[in-house]
């Protein structure tokens, strides 16, 4: 019959391997809902999410695509047109093509709005498929040729292969045609990395208007009609009427983990580490090793679905085998908190309709998993730093010399007996005859015997 410790360690295994499975099978957004705009003819809008794309979190990433992806498909599920506001040098054109065709395809108004200095490259390819481009007066946009950035040394190299530019240009153009925007400048964006400022922008039919700040675009796009999916929506939105779009834990740590210095850190030291854990046989610290390797690979394209499912099932069985096999609780249940963590921070968003849990379900599972990690986390931190402070300190030994106490039995030279001594019997000898009863005092120890004098 299986104890209560067996069958409480399969269910902490059972839990966890559920979880890690909806890491493997969980794409990165639910699945099409019905257009909430279909139903409309000459709809009005009045509601907007907002999202953004500028500093810390400006370069255009996958963990930014995420979090754009995330807030377009919050408001086509709610029926509320999308605000991106852009101060971005740009990013990688991969996640520039997956936001780009997002906008192309919205089911909702999208409004681009660069609020800051720039939109440059893969900023200005985002940009172009909105249903409306606004841009901040001292805003520039443009400069849309690829470059090659060495990882190591940070030089920048310009491509001019046809083989990548020509599809870069094919893409900024088909944006271009969706919207009637100047398709000769369009061109010349990637060609010649032209670069225009926002009146010009205006001026040459590549941006729409020149806004202040965010109020002032709300109250300039009051009005407009903008056509979404062959339905004709009328912008009426205020600014009450604004929902600023927070990014998860699990986008910001993907845009993290893509940053080169991290990168590069992370991957130098989880191979080195791994290499000292394997050679010096110092196996306990191999899981955290391979934490910063994991995460060195999740920041270089590695599926981080994947790294998560791994990290999810390995933190599960360190802690497993802290909790039920191993006395106490050490650098092996610490790092089994530390991947779980990190794991749950890298668990997808959004999960396909229907699937249960539901998302509100997983997204209160990961806060809850995140701040339980932290919190037991520092519990053992502190509890493992009072235990080394503990082992640094010098053994006290108790020496009862000086001490006074009473003899119980005869003491002489050659005799030993027992004398008590605050509260405790200790064998004791004497140089002089002392009787039962006397007070005596403790001038040394030999070994576990005390040698006493008559007080």
């Amino acid at each position: 019959m299986p104890t209560p410790k067996n069958k409480l360690l399969r269910v902490f295994a059972q839990t966890v391997v559920i979880l890690a499975l909806l890491a493997l099978v969980t794409p990165l957004h639910t699945t099409e809902a019905p257009n909430p705009l279909s139903l409309q003819v000459a709809g009005t809008i009045t509601k907007a999410i907002v999202v953004e794309i500028k500093p810390p979190w400006d370069v255009i990433d996958s963990g930014v695509k995420e979090c754009f992806l995330d807030a377009l498909s919050k408001a086509e599920s709610e029926g509320k047109a999308l605000i991106y506001l852009v101060d971005s040098y740009g990013g990688y054109l991969d996640a520039a093509y997956t936001i780009g065709d997002a906008v192309s395809n919205s089911r909702v108004p999208t409004i681009a709005y660069v609020s800051g200095g720039k939109a440059l490259s893969a900023g200005t390819m985002i940009i172009l498929p909105a249903n409306i481009v606004a841009l901040h007066p001292s805003a520039i946009i443009g400069a849309m040729q690829p470059v090659m950035i060495n990882p190591v040394t940070g030089e920048i190299q310009f491509v001019n292969e046809s083989k990548i530019v020509n599809p870069v240009v094919e893409k900024a153009l088909n944006y271009a045609r969706l919207r009637s925007r100047n398709e000769t400048l369009v061109r010349d964006f990637v060609i010649k990395a032209t670069t225009v400022n926002a009146e010009k922008a205006v001026s040459y039919g590549v941006a729409d208007l020149i806004a202040q700040d965010l109020p002032t675009l709300l109250k300039s796009i009051r009005g407009y009609e903008v056509s979404v999916s062959g339905v004709v929506v009328r912008l009426e939105i205020e600014e009450s009427g604004l929902e600023f779009y927070a990014c998860s834990v699990r986008s910001r740590l993907l845009s993290l983990l893509e940053n080169s210095t991290v990168l590069n850190v992370l991957l130098t030291i989880g191979l080195l580490g791994t290499i000292f854990a394997l050679l010096s046989g110092k196996i306990t610290v191999l899981p955290l090793t391979l934490l910063f390797l994991l995460l060195g690979l999740a920041g270089s394209g590695l599926n981080p679905n994947l790294v998560s499912l791994f990290l999810i099932i390995l933190g599960g069985v360190l802690l497993a085998v802290e909790l039920f096999v191993l006395p106490g609780f050490g650098i092996v249940g610490i790092s089994g908190i530390i991947l779980l963590a990190f794991g749950f921070a890298l668990l997808p968003t959004y999960l396909p309709s229907g699937l249960v849990p539901s998302e509100e379900y997983l997204n209160a599972l990961r806060t809850f998993i995140i701040g339980t990690s932290v919190i037991l986390g520092g519990f053992f931190g502190i509890l493992m730093f009072k235990v080394i402070k503990v082992r640094r300190k010098k053994p006290y030994e108790f020496l009862p010399t000086g001490k006074v106490g009473r003899a119980l039995d005869d003491l002489g030279p050659g005799k030993t007996g027992f004398v008590m001594v605050e509260g405790e019997y200790w064998k004791a000898t004497s140089d002089e005859e002392i009787p039962k009863g006397s007070e005596v005092v403790v001038v040394g120890v030999e070994g576990v015997v005390l040698r006493v004098k008559k007080k």
